[in-house]
């Protein structure tokens, strides 16, 4: 990687097409994260524990078996690069398994676990298989530090799109497959056809706008991903990634914000049936003011990451969003306004975690290089995968049990008070306090705009054989 690439800014065809790519990543994991719960007990007959743990199962599987991936993409030797053959190969399994994963069958409680666990492990398999790689690619289109945000507000967009279309478009998509004659849980195959369509063509979109764009020169890296290899095996890389004071504060951060994240966004179609009893029309209403709040926070969160530091922003805006929704807790949904004056409170936050993180991530790749003499894009986000995969499942474990415990009942038209007192803290004082918790520990991460041009001074010495110092990024060693 020369001198002159680390300042190259990508172009409008490069941006757009690796930002329409999120729409892959993000179409099926929100749909799986607001929907795949509330199927299982409302549709599927499912008690709400069972589950619970039907998600832990399989998110954890997704998690424990994320370095293999990255580890996979950090050394696959292909003409194409290291990350977009995996990307597009694991495009069609991907979108068939959302289709098949909103799919009820007559079976007994205890097939009917063993099915959807098979098919909910089948299903993240097939997501980490591109959304690793993806994010890989990321770091490897550019090593610009402002740009890196930049193509992640891109990418944030799409996010934002996906996260509307996943959110809002499942009960309007019901509604009007009820009124064709599909009732029940048969109107979610329209769901999961529509949106395994989405899935294939924004990842073809994404193949072919970011073709040619990785500024790695491939024979070297492959040299030396091979002589890492030989040095360590998957599990010591790992770890190595964890032992660098940056990786392992993100992740925690990550770990923690995806907790609140999950149970926002499961617990947001329970609050929305349950507390404030809205129609299709009102839920879809709500989804879609939560996603367009997020894009319309992008322009100022990029701005003061560009202009101020992405550490600020990310803990600023985390912690803005939860100190305000713990106050929810006390003021209650008295209205359906209030509760979009809610979500759009939350979207602030979440949209600074979801545009901020991935470009934190990334900076890591340059640190790892200059320390150990790799590049490891792959195995970082594997390990950024795994904690975030590890809060997600956490939090779709304990929500079941929650939701169980206040007596929730799927096939009650109205559910018992103390039921609705659990949905009411389930998006309110529990994602509140993690999400605190998550901004108190982002304070404490060390990678700022002027040490990671130090470090990147240092490193373009280093890879040209000069000499170098450690002056002005000290902390991050």
């Amino acid at each position: 990687m020369s001198g002159e690439n680390n300042a190259k800014k990508l172009s409008f065809k490069t941006k757009i097409g690796y930002a329409i790519g999120q729409m892959t990543d993000s179409t099926g994991y929100n749909v799986y994260y607001f929907f795949f719960l509330y199927f299982l007990t409302d549709f599927a007959g499912i008690p709400a524990g069972i589950a619970g743990t039907i998600s832990l199962i399989a998110i954890m599987w997704d998690a424990v078996t994320d370095p293999i991936v990255g580890n996979i993409s950090d050394n696959l030797k292909s003409p194409y690069g290291r990350r977009r053959p995996l990307m597009i190969g694991a495009t069609i399994p991907y979108a068939i398994c959302v289709f098949l994963l909103f799919n009820n069958v007559s079976f007994g409680t205890n097939v009917k676990f063993a099915y959807f666990v098979v098919l909910a492990i089948l299903f993240w398999s097939c997501y980490k298989t591109y959304v690793i790689p993806f994010f890989a690619l990321g770091a490897e289109l550019t090593d610009d530090f402002n740009e890196r945000t930049t193509l992640r507000s891109w990418a944030s967009v799409f996010l934002q799109l996906a996260v509307m279309l996943a959110s809002a478009a499942p009960p309007m998509i019901l509604e009007m497959a009820g009124k064709a004659g599909l009732q029940g849980a048969r109107g979610w195959n329209a769901v999961g056809v529509s949106f395994g369509l989405i899935i294939l063509i924004s990842s073809f979109i994404c193949w072919a706008c970011t073709r040619g764009g990785e500024i790695i020169d491939r024979n070297q890296e492959e040299k030396k991903q091979v002589k890492a290899q030989e040095k360590a095996n998957l599990f010591k890389n790992f770890l190595q990634i964890l032992k660098l004071k940056p990786a392992l504060l993100l992740a925690i951060s990550v770990f923690l914000w995806n907790i609140t994240t999950v149970f926002m966004s499961s617990g947001a179609v329970y609050a929305l049936t349950g507390l404030l009893r809205a129609s299709a029309g009102q839920q879809s209403t709500a989804f879609v003011v939560q996603c367009v709040m997020g894009i319309v926070w992008l322009p100022l969160i990029n701005m003061l990451a560009n202009r101020i530091d992405k550490k600020f922003i990310y803990w600023a805006g985390m912690g803005i969003s939860a100190v305000i929704m713990l106050c929810f807790t006390f003021i209650g949904f008295g209205s359906f306004p209030i509760w979009l004056v809610y979500v759009s409170i939350f979207a602030f936050g979440n949209s600074v975690f979801w545009t901020v993180y991935y470009s934190m991530m990334y900076d890591i790749s340059e640190l790892d290089e200059f320390k150990t003499g790799n590049r490891r894009e792959g195995i970082i986000s594997a390990l950024m995968s795994f904690f975030q995969k590890l809060g997600a499942a956490l939090a779709t474990w304990v929500m079941g049990l929650l939701l169980s415990t206040g007596g929730y009942d799927g096939s009650a038209a109205v559910q018992s008070e103390s039921a609705l007192n659990m949905i009411h803290y389930i998006v309110t004082a529990i994602p509140a306090v993690i999400g605190i918790l998550a901004a108190l520990l982002a304070l404490t991460y060390p990678i700022t705009a002027k040490r990671f041009d130090a470090l990147m001074a240092a490193l373009k010495a280093k890879r040209e054989g000069k000499p170098y110092t450690t002056d002005g990024f000290e902390k991050l060693l």
